[in-house]
């Protein structure tokens, strides 16, 4: 995390940039440079952490073909939705101290 920790306006830039690296450049490697490394992750069917989350992404997710539909941040919380091969997808991340530390995608709605 950041030291000191960005401002509500500083970390929606980080959002934007996490956003466009994710899903609409499709560079995992950028996208995870705002990833906290011991970060929350609450699918079911997912495990805590960066290692994680990166083993299973990294391998795949710049072959995805994805349909960016749009991204939006509200402090503390950003938002990502797109269409994938996993049908329509909706990613909730809360922010802290300039990262990632929590994210949620079992049944989310695009506020």
């Amino acid at each position: 995390q950041l030291n000191p920790e960005p401002t509500p306006e500083e970390t929606k830039l980080r959002h934007d940039k996490f956003a466009q690296a994710f899903i609409y450049q499709r560079n995992i490697t950028a996208a995870f440079e705002f990833i906290s490394q011991d970060y929350i992750n609450h699918n079911p069917a997912a495990q805590n952490g960066f290692d994680f989350a990166w083993n299973i992404l990294s391998g795949f997710w710049n072959t995805q073909q994805l349909t960016p539909i749009r991204d939006t941040f509200r402090s503390p919380y950003g938002w990502v939705n797109y269409r994938s091969g996993f049908g329509t997808v909706v990613d909730r991340y809360r922010w802290e101290g300039g990262c990632i530390v929590e994210h949620w995608d079992s049944g989310e709605q695009y506020p």
